[in-house]
């Protein structure tokens, strides 16, 4: 299993940044997302479902992604359903001068031919993109690219 996490400091109260993190339908901050169309349950919140395709590691995903967890404003977990085994996790907790985010990935590729070389090829990748995706989030609110801290897991 890879797990990787980012996270930046936001100008912004937590709920400011929530109601963005939380509004899946409109999440151009994710990079590697390509397409998210609402496709069963509640509109926003626990058992929301939206067809998702995505680009990462030169390979063109598709799935189900659900909202399995929410408490506003400061947790959320999406699944996919379909596809590759993947968990995003986001936290938010309030900082002097704004909130902080953190995004956290853990995925794992099974059932496949080569499945282990697969997950140590796609680790930088991942760790960039979630970097990416607290970059763009930033940008959303004013911040300036090049302030995200990524770790691994």
């Amino acid at each position: 299993m890879i797990e990787t996490s980012a996270d930046v400091t936001l100008p912004v109260t937590p709920e400011e940044a929530f109601a963005v993190v939380a509004d899946i339908e409109h999440a151009d901050w994710l990079p590697a997302v390509r397409r998210l169309r609402h496709i069963g349950g509640p509109s926003g919140g626990v058992g929301a479902r939206y067809e998702v395709e995505a680009g990462l590691v030169g390979r063109h995903l598709r799935g189900v992604l659900v909202c399995t967890e929410l408490t506003p404003p400061k947790h959320m977990v999406l699944t996919l359903e379909e596809g590759l085994d993947l968990t995003l996790e986001v936290n938010i907790r309030k900082v002097v001068g704004g909130c902080t985010v953190v995004m956290s990935a853990r995925y794992s590729v099974t059932g496949r031919p080569f499945a282990g070389a697969v997950e140590l090829a796609s680790q930088g990748a991942a760790r960039r993109e979630t970097a990416r995706a607290c970059e763009q989030l930033a940008a959303r609110f004013g911040r300036k690219s090049g302030n995200a801290r990524s770790a691994a897991g």
